[in-house]
């Protein structure tokens, strides 16, 4: 291996001019690609579209169609329903129902426009009854005259004055329709009848469209399965068309998943800025007050050309631009500097022991490219395990890392000692010598006497650091857990609070919905099962308010009970289709089932779909599955909690077996091993005392820990045995580690706390929350490193040493 890296490093500076030509060649490449960066914040980011609930929604809304477009209405309902006002509405009700983006639309305009028809047909079908009636008693005034011997004129009397009798009967009727007036929506007597009932209240025919006094809804249904673009589009020419037809003293707010999606992406992009603009000034203060080198920026430059070319090659691949692959950037930044800073200071403490600067790249490389490339070949193991995970955005924020980590790997191998050889070789190496001694002492002194102090009282630091492991495996059970897609984002986002006021006006958190499926939904049997399970469904679950399916169509319609089959046909074929349409497909073996219920949190949501599924039992031949935003988001539960334990252990023993394989000695692989699952746990009970939940980001921190710390413990090990091999005994060998190699471990340590610390500035509640965590987690990586392993490591090894001479004696 020592003949490969140092050939490599004769390579880089015979060839430095071709490396620096050939880098600046390929970040051109890369622009494009990362200008081909495109976000995803639907849930397609959090559930995978193969995924069976989501075949399920699309089967669904390609039969009912998407989630409504919600326009609310409000101000007086007088203001509301004004002559002036109706008429923007018909038209735009005449204009939804032409365009066919839009599958149905359902106001309080629908209903009076039915009740017109249904008045003007009453209207109709009474002056009919009036006439025969008439008709009738006039005849029959005309035969009893003629039986009483009356001549013709008197019977024509006598048959006028019988249905002028007739007539008079029906005078309180016709007066109440006279008093109201036609049946128009530019009657406002009319209207007032159609919207309250005798007592003043609102209509029961009203009463799901017009929530209050101050407001009223109007439904529109685009048709399902339509591209994020387009159905965007839908839901902003809506909002287009209210812009420019007003209502008069009433003020329209369109409520549309699509636009809480749209104001996501913006908000994306522009926490990017922010995010990158903080990681780069954190960088900047960080090596410049920690790492006090000659060209101490040099680093960061080589993780910018290493995020540019992920970002590129992210562009190219499509792997979409979501709330989780966004955080990698300053993620990149903090990580991916560490190989540069590794690289660098080896480069400094290699000046010192050689004579020109070439051979203290040969030097530096020969003895840090192995360490650092086991490092990173942990690291790189665990994040391609973040690809077993069931979040589609975690699967690309795994494989961004990897790309990222791989990169600024060979970024500071060929263009990090490129530039320091073209740079450096000109320079008196005496005046090299000087610098990087004096950049060196301090910083080396201080981890001398922390080291020391380690190895000093392993004993009562090691008890402490098992019982705060113990303690943390306890209350990971307990962690809360939220995959809540809108508590995960900014919560200032102005669409987000019209969603949260519609529901608060509704008094309800939306509907969780039910599709089922027969070869006749509308059968006696299936009908009679469904009524049946959701009466038990509304007994058994307090926080479901209402249900609506073609059980409660059917049911209402006959008095509380399931008909025969042909009352069923009769029911359903005197259904409005509008209404219909909403409720069964047009073959009949797929039905809608809405249960309105309580707001409440996406946990309990989750709950509750699984005990009603539990609860359903369904007849041989029916089947019936969560649809839905709410069973989308809830199933996102399971995805983020269920694979964690395993992604962790996975990930754990693929190291172990690397590192086995690597080493050939128990001892150091467990010795890699052991601090991370400690680290794990003392990061759950941090979480837990703080309050950090468990989510998509959160759930795979163990990951990202199982990565840092084995590298830290990678690198100080190398340097611990490389020390021994000099003949120091463990003692001295372990303080010697931690004085030279500390300083980058603690630099870079630094840099990755600065690169997941500006994760806590994110407006992102999910990143914010990984941030925070992130930052605990690499400090206690930092502090198990250097702290608590040094003294273990060092008590192994002389215990070791001990039982060697007594084998030897019991052999001899």
């Amino acid at each position: 291996m020592k003949r490969i890296t140092e050939a490599l490093a004769r390579f880089v500076l015979r060839r430095s001019w071709w490396l620096l030509l050939i880098v600046l060649l390929l970040s051109g490449a890369a622009i494009p690609g990362a200008t081909m960066l495109t976000p995803d914040t639907g849930f397609d980011a959090l559930v995978s579209p193969s995924s069976e609930i989501s075949r399920d929604n699309a089967r669904y809304e390609e039969k009912f169609g998407g989630d409504p477009i919600t326009v609310l209405l409000e101000g007086d309902l007088d203001a509301i329903f004004s002559t002036a006002n109706l008429a923007v509405l018909a038209e735009f009700e005449q204009q939804v129902s032409a365009d066919g983006r839009y599958r149905s639309i359902i106001s309080p305009l629908t209903v009076l426009e039915a009740a017109i028809e249904e008045a003007n047909q009453s209207r109709q079908e009474f002056q009919q009854y009036i006439a025969l009636a008439q008709e009738a008693a006039a005849t029959q005034a005309r035969e009893t005259a003629a039986a009483m011997g009356l001549g013709e004129a008197e019977q024509e009397q006598a048959a006028q004055q019988a249905a002028a009798e007739v007539l008079a009967g029906f005078q309180p009727q016709i007066e109440q329709m006279q008093l109201i007036g036609e049946p128009a929506l530019d009657n406002p007597l009319f209207i007032a009848a159609v919207l309250y009932d005798s007592q003043g209240a609102v209509s029961p025919a009203m009463q799901s469209l017009i929530p209050d006094d101050n407001h009223a809804l109007i439904l529109v249904t685009p048709q399902g399965n339509l591209e994020d673009s387009e159905a965007l589009q839908a839901a902003k020419d809506i909002e287009d068309f209210f812009i420019v037809h007003p209502l008069s003293g009433v003020g329209t707010t369109v409520i549309a998943a699509t636009k809480l999606v749209d104001a996501i992406s913006s908000s994306m992009s522009n926490n990017m800025k922010i995010l990158l603009a903080l990681a780069i000034a954190v960088m900047i203060l960080v090596l410049m007050v920690l790492f006090r080198v000659r060209w101490r920026l040099l680093s960061l430059f080589m993780v910018a050309v290493g995020a540019l070319w992920t970002f590129g090659i992210m562009g190219y691949v499509s792997i979409p631009l979501t709330m989780a692959t966004m955080a990698v950037l300053p993620i990149l930044i903090g990580l991916g500097i560490d190989y540069s800073i590794q690289f660098h200071n080896r480069y400094q403490e290699e000046l010192i022991r050689t004579r020109t600067v070439g051979e203290a790249i040969v030097s530096s490389l020969s003895h840090m490219f192995s360490s650092v490339g086991i490092a990173l070949l942990a690291t790189i193991i665990g994040f391609i395990t973040l690809y077993i995970s069931e979040v589609p955005m975690i699967r690309d924020f795994g494989v961004a890392l990897t790309i990222g980590i791989a990169l600024s790997y060979l970024v500071a191998i060929f263009l990090l000692h490129s530039i320091i050889y073209q740079s450096d070789r000109r320079a008196p190496i005496a005046k090299l010598r000087k610098e990087s001694t004096e950049a060196s002492g301090r910083t080396e002194r201080i981890l001398l006497r922390m080291g020391k102090l380690a190895i000093n009282h392993t004993l009562w630091i090691f008890i402490v650091a098992v019982l705060f492991a113990v303690v943390g495996g306890v209350v990971d059970h307990w962690l809360p857990k939220n995959t809540d897609y809108e508590e995960l984002m900014p919560q200032s986002i102005t669409e987000l609070r019209d969603v949260r006021e519609l529901r608060q006006i509704l008094n309800s958190g939306g509907e969780i919905r039910l599709m089922v499926e027969a070869d006749d939904v509308t059968s006696p049997e299936v009908l009679g099962w469904l009524e049946d399970y959701e009466d038990r469904a509304l007994v058994f679950h307090p926080e479901l308010i209402a249900v609506n399916s073609p059980a409660t169509l059917v049911s209402e319609a006959a008095g509380g009970v399931i008909p025969s089959r042909e009352q069923i046909e009769a029911i359903l074929a005197a259904t409005p289709p509008l209404y219909l349409d909403q409720l069964l497909s047009a073959d009949r073996t797929m039905a809608s089932v809405s249960f309105t219920i309580e707001d409440i949190t996406l946990d309990k949501v989750h709950d509750l779909f699984q005990a009603m599924k539990a609860e359903a039992e369904p007849p041989s031949g029916v089947q019936i599955s969560p649809v839905g935003s709410l069973a989308l988001g809830a199933s996102t539960i399971d995805a983020v909690v269920s694979k964690r334990l395993t992604m962790n252990l996975i990930c754990l023993g693929a190291v172990f077996i690397v590192l086995l394989l690597v080493y050939r000695r128990l001892s150091r692989a467990a010795f890699a091993i052991i601090p991370v699952g400690a680290v794990i746990a003392w990061s759950s009970l941090d979480m837990y005392l703080i309050g950090i939940p468990l989510n998509p980001l959160t759930a795979v921190l163990g990951v990202i820990i199982i990565g840092i710390c084995t590298e830290f413990m990678v690198l100080l090990m190398v340097r611990y045995d490389e020390e021994r091999q000099q003949g120091l005994s463990p003692r001295e060998a372990m303080v010697t580690a931690i004085s030279k190699i500390g300083r980058a471990i603690v630099v870079s340590s630094v840099t990755t706390l600065g690169g997941f610390g500006v994760l806590i500035a994110s407006n992102f509640v999910m990143i914010r929350d990984f941030g925070i965590a992130t930052v605990i987690s690499v400090f206690l990586c930092l502090l198990i490193t250097i702290a608590v392993m040094p003294g273990v490591i060092v008590w192994f090894d002389n215990w070791r040493a001990k039982k060697r001479p007594k084998r030897r004696l019991k052999k001899a």
